[in-house]
């Protein structure tokens, strides 16, 4: 399907929900997922509340990667630095494009690659439907 604001975008049966890239800040884009569930919307339709928060979403990456170092700078440089602790831009600077979730209700997660800060283990920021920041996690 060619969505008008998302562009080229593909069902995934399996998993009930629309494939695509998303550019925000960053050169590289993220892949983008949007859940389309069963009993959740019609016809596979992509929610008016999922189109608000993917535009909410576009201008606010940064906004993004600075809550995960807020909530992860800490436990990064306690626990997995091996002694080598850095700064909250450092930690941002670090963070890369990976994939973006966005549920039927609004509700998101933002996945970030971690630049080697968590051994390889992702950085993700969930995002509620208002678009207050919930919780920043490592993955995986």
């Amino acid at each position: 399907m060619n969505d008008r604001d998302l562009g080229a975008l593909t069902w995934n049966d399996g998993l009930d929900w629309w494939e695509g890239s998303l550019r925000l800040s960053s050169e590289a884009p993220f892949h983008l997922y949007i859940l389309a569930r069963e009993g959740k919307t019609s016809d596979r339709a992509i929610t008016a509340d999922a189109r608000r928060t993917i535009e909410r979403l576009r201008h606010r990456e940064a906004d993004c990667r600075r809550y995960a170092a807020e909530e992860l700078l800490d436990v990064h440089n306690a626990e997995w630095s091996d002694g080598n602790t850095i700064s909250g831009e450092e930690f941002v600077r670090r963070l890369t494009p990976d994939s973006i979730e966005v549920h039927e209700t609004g509700y998101a997660e933002i996945h970030f690659g971690d630049g080697e800060l968590f051994w390889g283990h992702g950085v993700g920021v969930r995002v509620g439907p208002d678009g207050s920041f919930q919780e920043a996690v490592v993955e995986g």
